[in-house]
């Protein structure tokens, strides 16, 4: 059985961010874990380095149920504020500083289940979405998870089209779905091997 993991870049419980993730669980099969990065717990990295001793994260938190990466599946769905993903989101991402020092410090790379990744975002329509598009990279490189660039649930005009009004939007998240609920593909899995640097080979 799938299990998906779905971060929820958006301060609204109702938004238009909250209307897509609504319609991508309808079509999800699976379990689905949702974890909404303004009502959880995850605190941003504090630099503390113990991770450079141990290679894992000293804060105990929310973020135990990402580091544990027994999920098939991830999601990003998030709103754009000016130019970039919100801050939580970004603090959420400093917490794989243990990753980056298992790799590059310590010389232990931490192996990662290759998964599926799926991206919902949301915006006005000032066409500054592009903004976001490194630390989305960034975020997914990390979780090795891949394959959103063809599997992107775009809402782009939410100023004067609600997302819940959005055909071509609900359409991609019914899409999305239907996607994530197939079996990884040893195309993908490939992919993953040659992309991910953090994953042994």
């Amino acid at each position: 059985m799938n299990k998906t993991l779905i971060i929820n870049g958006s301060p609204r419980t109702n938004g238009n961010t909250a209307a897509l993730i609504s319609e991508l669980r309808k079509h999800l099969d699976g379990e689905a874990i949702e974890i909404s990065v303004f009502r959880s717990s995850i605190a941003p990295c504090v630099d503390c380095r113990r991770c450079r001793e141990t290679a894992a994260c000293a804060v105990k938190d929310d973020m135990s149920v990402i580091y544990n990466d027994d999920f098939d599946n991830v999601v990003l769905a998030s709103p754009v504020y000016f130019n970039t993903l919100p801050g939580p989101v970004l603090g959420l991402l400093s917490r794989f500083q243990p990753q980056h020092v298992a790799a590059f410090f310590l010389n232990k790379p931490i192996t990662l289940k290759p998964k599926k990744a799926g991206l919902i975002l949301t915006a006005g329509g000032k066409g500054n979405e592009s903004g976001a598009e490194h630390h989305i990279r960034v975020l997914f490189m990390l979780l090795n998870a891949h394959g959103y660039d063809g599997h992107k649930v775009m809402s782009l005009k939410t100023d004067t089209i609600p997302a819940e009004s959005d055909a071509d939007a609900l359409r991609e998240a019914r899409e999305l779905a239907l996607w994530l609920n197939k079996p990884l593909t040893q195309e993908l899995l490939n992919e993953s091997k040659k992309e991910y640097k953090l994953v042994k080979e």
